[in-house]
């Protein structure tokens, strides 16, 4: 909806004037119907908006899972990548190595997907096995870009909700039940829910836009459960209920 410039950064705007900590950028959608676009088309269409916020002093997060968006991103300015292949990328290191990249305090979002990417395959996980599946994945990411050099505290995780777990909606709420258990072991989470098909599947098939009620009943649940950052389309009403929960001391 927001491919022109000119239209994201009004839409970028809106979000921050909404209550948004930080805009989230993306050039190449991972939704599962979603073909790949070219790094250079990727890049195109993330800079204009990640520039003029940056030039603004509002926080950005790029959304992409190359290494050479990301390190064109870092070298921006943007304070997060968000990688829905967990850095899992053959190249994700060599982005590290590089002197003055390697010097940047960004935050890094490390998403756990049952494909490492976009979600087109079948999944093999069920409900019994979802959660071990993401720690252990977590673990696993953790220690390595840890060894890289990474500081810890920089380090964020993403569970993955919906298609990037599998068609099964259960699996997602299965995560979301034991959200305590894995905020217990990575308390850095991070958690998109905003439209997710899962919820429109429990509900008849109910399309994208038409999942805004279930979203905000799962984003409050969040909130009650001290999520520390939660990605939604719908910022206003999240900022809203985020202040009435601690008026009535939730």
């Amino acid at each position: 909806m927001f491919l022109d410039p000119k239209s994201a950064k009004e839409q970028g705007q809106k979000l921050r004037n909404d209550g948004a900590d930080y805009l989230d950028i993306s050039g190449q959608s991972s939704n599962v119907k979603s073909a790949l676009v070219s790094e250079e088309l990727e890049w195109e269409r993330i800079e204009p908006t990640l520039r003029h916020f940056i030039s603004l002093g509002i926080p950005t997060s790029v959304d992409s899972f190359r290494p050479n968006v990301q390190a064109k991103a870092l070298e921006a300015g943007t304070q997060v990548l968000n990688d829905i292949t967990g850095f899992t990328h053959p190249d994700a290191r060599s982005l590290f190595k590089d002197p003055f990249l390697s010097q940047s305090q960004a935050k890094l979002i490390v998403m756990h997907s049952h494909t490492l990417g976009i979600a087109k395959e079948k999944s093999e996980l069920t409900p019994e096995n979802v959660v071990p599946t993401i720690l252990n994945f977590f673990r696993d990411r953790k220690s390595e870009l840890t060894s890289w050099g990474i500081a810890e505290e920089r380090i964020y995780f993403d569970p993955g909700m919906g298609f990037f777990l599998g068609e099964d909606p259960e699996l997602s709420f299965t995560v979301l039940r034991n959200i305590d258990r894995i905020l217990s072991e990575f308390p850095r989470l991070m958690l998109g829910v905003s439209r997710k098909s899962f919820l429109g599947n429990v509900l008849g098939g109910l399309p994208p836009k038409e999942r805004e009620m279930p979203t905000f009943a799962t984003e409050i649940y969040l909130l009650q459960k001290k999520v520390p950052m939660i990605r939604t389309h719908d910022v206003l009403k999240l900022t809203q209920a985020k202040k009435i929960l601690s008026l009535l001391g939730k």
